[in-house]
């Protein structure tokens, strides 16, 4: 029996996030923890990385219990300890496991756990190679096409460059001198598998984050004061979280009062059975309470669909965006100031003046343009389907109608637009949204059709 109550919070979770992204007119950012990658590719938590490289050096499960006890399970601290542990194996026994360089070039002597650690992480990856699960592979493609302006996250793994293929990791440090007017980002402060020495695993790495975060903080607090933040895979608790979140707090008035941009999604199995639902968390931080907007929910799909219906830049290529927008800067930076190039003012003047301009002179459509919204012929979308024949997509359409009563082609809508021509046939145009529909159709599932 579904749960009214609950339908109805969702309902006006997601007006309350529409409304939110269309009053801020930017992308959101996403602030990605460590349950987003166990979720959908089953990788191991902190505690479940530090066990296994203690295990793998040979350390029993019951002197890892000693570990958790003697530092009041302090993981900061269990790390450091087997920082040492690690490094003395891998001098005596475990020099086969560690590239050679490590042994002669003296790096510091965490790079052997560091080492370990990335290796359990890239086998746990490789192992799972995504969910099995049909909904959590749904959630995963409406993740996909969510678009964020960046992603800002403490994670590891590469589930999120495997997602978001044509956005830019930008890791660790590197996030200090990067140019923030970019898109298409993520940024993963806390280190890389696929660059070991960048991890921050022990109590010298996160004295050292400690250091430096107010750097990376200061990069990243106008991306997260004017774009709306969705915050996945974390524990409200979390200090990473908390200690973003009293940044935003002190730049958007203070202690006690609302940061309406920034939703907390809280993943709990029992929701749907709840009868009660906090809009609301209270975040606690160094004596300060901040209260942000909390969506609880158990599936992230219906939230990822509503960030996807609302997204403002829908099938544009981010690494194109970047391009474009590294290529702006350096123009107004450096070229312009420095006389590189000649300048036609009384141009620069009339795109300064008009919002119309600045896109014409790049070759931009409006979006209400028929040519930006409905981009392809009848034989494009046979091809994105896998056809070699047009028709195919025709029949498919034609199956939709039968099955449902809606003539796609019998009005202008969002799947389909009839450009008027001096012949008896009209040019007909669609858009991405068919495509999608019809491969719901060709493979057999169930599928709405809304014009």
């Amino acid at each position: 029996m579904v749960n009214s109550t609950y339908e109805n919070y969702k309902q006006h979770a997601v007006a309350l996030i529409k409304q939110t992204l269309e009053d801020s007119e930017c992308q959101p950012i996403f602030f990605i923890g460590t349950g987003i990658s166990k979720r959908y590719l089953g990788a191991p938590t902190w505690i479940e990385l530090l066990r296994s490289a203690a295990a793998r050096i040979g350390l029993s499960d019951q002197e890892f219990q000693y570990f958790r006890q003697k530092t009041n399970d302090n993981l900061i601290e269990i790390g450091s300890i087997l920082e040492d542990k690690v490094f003395e194996w891998a001098w005596t026994h475990g020099k086969n496991t560690f590239p050679p360089e490590y042994f002669s070039k003296s790096p510091d002597k965490s790079i052997f756990l560091k080492h370990i650690i990335a290796l359990d992480i890239q086998d746990a990856a490789g192992e799972a190679n995504t969910t099995a699960d049909s909904s959590l592979r749904e959630e995963i493609d409406l993740l996909s096409k969510t678009n964020p302006h960046a992603i800002i996250t403490t994670n590891y793994d590469d589930f999120l460059e495997r997602v978001f293929g044509d956005y830019e990791p930008v890791v660790g440090e590197k996030v200090i001198r990067r140019d923030m007017n970019l898109v298409g980002e993520i940024f993963k402060i806390h280190g890389s598998m696929e660059d070991p020495s960048s991890i921050v695993i022990t109590g010298a790495d996160y004295e050292n984050y400690r250091i430096k975060k107010k750097y990376i903080s200061a990069k990243l607090l106008t991306y997260l004061a004017e774009h709306p933040v969705f915050i996945f895979g974390y524990g409200l608790g979390d200090t990473n979280v908390t200690g973003i979140l009293q940044d935003i707090g002190e730049i958007l008035g203070g202690p006690d009062k609302l940061i309406e941009n920034v939703f907390y999604i809280e993943w709990r199995p029992d929701a749907p059975s709840l009868t009660d639902f906090r809009e609301e968390y209270v975040v606690s931080a160094n004596g300060s309470e901040l209260r942000v907007r909390a969506i609880v929910t158990d599936s992230f799909g219906w939230i990822f669909q509503c960030l996807t219906e609302t997204a403002p830049l829908k099938w544009v290529n981010p690494k194109l965006l970047r391009a474009i927008s590294a290529r702006f800067f350096k123009l107004l930076r450096s070229d312009i100031p420095r006389g590189n190039i000649e300048v036609d003012y009384a141009q620069l003047q009339t795109v300064a003046d008009s919002e119309t301009e600045l896109p014409k002179l790049l070759g931009i459509a409006r979006t209400d343009s028929p040519n930006a919204s409905y981009p392809y012929s009848l034989t494009d979308v046979s091809s994105l389907l896998g056809f070699t024949f047009w028709w195919k997509a025709r029949k498919l359409i034609e199956q939709v109608r039968d099955e449902t009563g809606v003539d796609i082609f019998s009005t202008d809508n969002k799947y389909h637009y009839a450009i008027p021509t001096k012949g008896k046939h009209p040019n007909r145009r669609y858009s991405k949204e068919i495509v999608d529909l019809l491969e719901a159709v060709r493979d057999g599932e169930e599928y709405t059709v809304s014009l």
